[in-house]
């Protein structure tokens, strides 16, 4: 396949995604539910640039769905120390996702996604390429029939590349991640769920 005809397939796959994340989250805006949705359980891991992900829903019966949703760390942190009420628009929010996975269901509460290119070249769900620095995988759960309302969220930071030489960004991250509104609140947050002593020993390992 020509480089040519790769790029405009990898275009046009940005705009059939773009057009997904519209109908998933819209809005991003929050409206109460009924009955609280807890947020779904993530993993990643990083290989080079390729980064595997699996979001597992832990809701049942409650009309919900979750998605792997991947940003750049530095603007995914701040959306922590914020209610989702407060998160950015959905035209900001597309400009600044890398990456979108696959959806959960009641039925497949388990689903697995990876941002790594086909024999063509090609990701469908891959809006732009991971490049070395931090990213955060959002698993975000929605409402299956008010999809622009973000009823729980769960994440976690990976490095691109991984392993060692990684000790710089995650210092770095620290730092921004430190001196934001909010942040000590977010640091807290990744140290009582182990993520942030973690990220710091899996890149020195």
């Amino acid at each position: 396949m020509s480089k040519k005809s790769t790029i405009a397939r990898c275009a046009g796959a940005a705009v059939a995604v773009a057009g997904t994340l519209a109908l998933a989250v819209p809005g991003i805006a929050s409206a109460g539910p009924a009955a609280a949705v807890p947020a779904p359980k993530v993993s990643a891991s990083v290989d080079g640039d390729v980064i595997d992900m699996t979001v597992t829903q832990t809701s049942t019966g409650q009309n919900a769905f979750c998605l792997p949703i991947v940003l750049n760390a530095t603007d995914a942190l701040p959306l922590a120390a914020l209610p989702t009420d407060q998160w950015p628009g959905l035209a900001e929010l597309v400009s600044k996702v890398y990456y979108i996975g696959n959806p959960t269901s009641d039925a497949a509460p388990t689903a697995d996604s990876t941002t790594a290119l086909d024999e063509n070249d090609f990701n469908p769900g891959l809006l732009k390429p991971i490049t070395p620095g931090a990213y955060a995988v959002v698993g975000a759960c929605f409402d299956k029939d008010a999809q622009d309302t973000v009823l729980s969220y769960s994440y976690q930071v990976v490095f691109s590349p991984g392993g060692f030489g990684s000790l710089g960004q995650a210092l770095n991250l620290g730092s921004a991640t430190i001196s934001m509104d909010g942040g000590s609140a977010v640091i807290a947050d990744l140290l009582k769920s182990g993520a942030g002593s973690s990220m710091l020993s899996a890149n020195l390992s």
